[in-house]
């Protein structure tokens, strides 16, 4: 009985493991979906203490746009972060444009039309500020909506914090 409980338990501790521990060099593919970080903890439901900022409102198609996450505030700093593009317009459509030049991550292919279509981190190490270049699809005219989900803490993160929205013209 008692190797029985033993098994049980270990199997249990090894299929969980992953969901507790969060995913210090990047968001997995499966939070694509709804933007959780599936740490196993329940979102803040408090406005989020660090924004995504468009270099510019308007752009046009096929252009690149500078985008910097960081506190709202004078200080703080987040460990990790999750970052897609949508269609104003469609967000159900998925991800939209493409990503580069991170300045402290890497890009990641969610389900869509392209490849490189959301950011994340690449450790978990505090960040102050990020930059990121996101590139406007070739023939695509509306509004972008970008979504952040930025981890302070393993157990403590806001998810889908919208940035304001960037014309495609």
């Amino acid at each position: 009985m008692f190797k029985y409980v033993c098994f049980t338990l270990g199997l249990y501790l090894a299929l969980t493991a992953n969901r507790i521990q969060g995913a210090p060099n990047g968001a997995p593919r499966l939070a694509c979906a709804d933007m959780v970080p599936q740490h196993g903890f329940d979102a803040q439901t408090s406005a989020s203490p660090f924004v995504t900022t468009p270099a510019s409102t308007s752009i046009v198609q096929g252009s690149t746009l500078t985008l910097t996450l960081a506190p709202s505030g004078a200080s703080g700093a987040f460990k990790g972060y999750l970052l897609i593009g949508f269609d104003n317009a469609n967000q159900a459509a998925g991800p939209i444009g493409t990503f580069s030049a991170i300045s402290d991550g890497q890009t990641l292919d969610c389900p869509g039309v392209n490849l490189m279509n959301a950011a994340t981190h690449i450790n978990n190490a505090n960040k102050t500020s990020v930059t990121v270049d996101w590139t406007a699809p070739a023939g695509f005219v509306g509004s972008v909506l970008f979504k952040t989900t930025f981890v302070e803490e393993l157990d403590v993160f806001w998810v889908a914090t919208p940035s304001s929205l960037v014309t495609v013209a």
